[in-house]
């Protein structure tokens, strides 16, 4: 049975993740398992949680270790960039 911690994850609904994928493919008899949507809903949690701490991190940054900060659209346009290019080389 999952932990109160596990079930107050917050996660991507599979069933819009679905709609998306099926957006891209050109066969329309393509189909996706279960289990790979799941993973691809894990997969884009981990990605946006990261992108938005770092972006938190960069807005404090900016604001000199202020206890208020405003994190901006343009802090997680700029890590999410720095996000892919780990990605692409593996690095995180």
């Amino acid at each position: 049975m999952p932990s109160q911690e596990e079930k107050e994850i917050l996660t991507f609904n599979t069933k819009v993740l679905h709609d998306i994928f099926k957006t891209s493919w050109k066969n329309p008899k393509t189909k996706v398992g279960k289990e790979a949507l799941i993973l691809s809903a894990e997969y884009l949690r981990i990605f946006t949680t990261q992108a938005i701490i770092r972006a938190t991190n960069e807005a404090m940054n900016e604001a000199g270790g202020g206890s208020l900060i405003k994190l901006e659209v343009a802090h997680l346009e700029k890590e999410v960039g720095l996000l892919k290019i780990c990605e692409t080389f593996d690095v995180l």
